[in-house]
């Protein structure tokens, strides 16, 4: 690959990378681009150069779930957070933690290596620079993860 170019990773590694990590089966579906909304979770990929590699979105109620998905936090209470629209520093640990190891996903051969630099979210402000990565139309991987006993959790990953 040329520059700092990332590829999008494979649906499989996705989702293989994920319920490994949190011990769950999960179901993958094609899903639509998260919607741009100020309680997103948006996870920024670097490259070791500190380049924007990719970012990867989930709405609040996603990234509850990742984050009680890990934690074993029982299911009443990620759909308390939901509602009270609160991701606590539990769930919110727990979510950076599953971007944190889906980083792999983008470490293949002959592509740059890639980690997770931050998380913002929710009701984070997130740069210009990276909140424009999330619209672009290219190469881009838009799914939702069916979580065994916690529910769905749309994802979009866009590499640059």
């Amino acid at each position: 690959m040329s520059g700092e170019q990332s590829p999008l990773p494979s649906r499989h590694a996705v989702r293989t990378l994920i319920e490994d990590l949190i011990g769950r089966d999960i179901d993958l579906k094609d899903g639509q681009p998260v919607p741009g909304k100020t309680t997103n979770v948006v996870a920024v990929f670097v490259t070791d150069r500190l380049a924007t590699s990719a970012v990867a979105v989930t709405d609040l109620e996603g990234a509850a779930r990742l984050g009680g998905a890990l934690g074993l936090v029982p299911k009443a209470g990620v759909e308390d957070a939901i509602k009270e629209r609160d991701l606590s520093q539990n769930l919110k640990d727990n979510c950076y933690e599953v971007m944190n190891v889906l980083s792999a996903a983008f470490n293949v051969p002959g592509a740059p290596h890639v980690r997770l630099y931050q998380m913002y979210g929710p009701n984070e402000a997130v740069p210009n620079d990276i909140a424009s990565v999330v619209g672009l139309v290219g190469s881009r991987m838009d799914i939702v993860l069916e979580v065994s006993g916690y529910g769905s959790v749309p994802l979009s990953i866009v590499c640059r």
